[in-house]
């Protein structure tokens, strides 16, 4: 009984202890700033990545089932904003990728590996009196973000082939289905984020000869993958309401749609470097019980 008490009292001192650590780590950056520049480089990213990752599906599916699965997503998304006819449309784009494009996708799509670094440089910076480690080399960094670009593909993959039936007990099954499809969507977004968040943690995020632990990335990946999958399902609301993006820019619907984008992509960087900051309070606990 006393050892089972003392065991619990442990667990919530090295709970206290990490929470601790988060919370120093994001205070001693400016994590606004962070994500911004986070944000940067995904905006340069995100659509080649994305359109590379529907041409490499194709590879596995078929071109005809893709484009069906693609059909079934964009019909479950919120048409309030045309979120289903964008989806159409970047599913179009990506089956009519040629090799040589899709090449220069995976290119341009590297570059997110240097910009992620950069950031969870910033938040996690080195203890007092010691010099900071240096970073690896970009081409490293770049390589270090292929897995990560070939696992897009496989979770694509996933998506839609879980679209139709997602979007049958969605339309079948009144406000009960919309809840089932909502929590059945939000676990396969999370499961579906444990692998490549691990490898960023790990991987792309570690400093030479600082790198935190894989058991550290992957417990910081599935609490971090949780926040990031109920964010995505914000994002879906926010898409529904019916909002008029363009009226603060003078009726320039491209530019209110822009800025909408690049403001949700900020906030989900910034959910990703406090998952960073955690992974890294984690890593310290294990070492510390090492």
């Amino acid at each position: 009984m006393q050892a089972d008490v003392a065991r619990q009292v442990a667990r919530r001192a090295g709970l206290g202890r990490v929470l601790r650590g988060t919370r120093a780590r994001i205070s001693a950056t400016d994590l606004t700033l962070c994500s911004a520049g986070a944000t940067l480089f995904g905006a340069l990213a995100v659509v080649p990545a994305l359109l590379a990752a529907i041409a490499l599906a194709a590879v596995f599916l078929g071109r005809d089932d893709v484009h069906r699965y693609g059909r079934a997503l964009a019909e479950t998304l919120p048409s309030a904003m045309g979120a289903g006819s964008a989806a159409d449309q970047v599913v179009d784009a990506g089956l009519a990728l040629s090799p040589s494009g899709v090449v220069l996708a995976v290119l341009l799509g590297t570059a997110y590996g240097d910009g992620l670094s950069r950031a969870f440089v910033r938040v996690t910076p080195p203890a007092p009196n010691i010099e900071p480690p240096d970073r690896p080399p970009v081409w490293y960094l770049r390589a270090a973000t292929l897995p990560l670009l070939g696992l897009a593909p496989l979770m694509l993959a996933g998506l839609l082939v879980c679209a139709p039936g997602l979007a049958r007990i969605n339309d079948r099954s009144g406000a009960t289905g919309v809840l089932l499809a909502s929590y059945l969507s939000l676990t396969l977004v999370w499961l579906l984020t444990w692998l490549p968040l691990t490898w960023a943690f790990r991987v792309v995020g570690g400093q030479a000869g600082q790198r935190p632990r894989w058991r550290s990335s992957f417990v910081g990946a599935v609490v971090c993958g949780a926040f990031v999958s109920g964010f995505l399902q914000g994002f879906l609301v926010f898409l529904s309401l019916p909002v008029d993006l363009a009226r603060p820019f003078g009726g320039l619907a491209g530019v209110g749609v822009a800025c909408a984008l690049l403001l949700w992509l900020w906030v989900l960087h910034a959910v990703v470097l406090v998952g960073y900051a955690f992974t890294r309070a984690v890593d310290a606990e294990l070492g510390r019980r090492d």
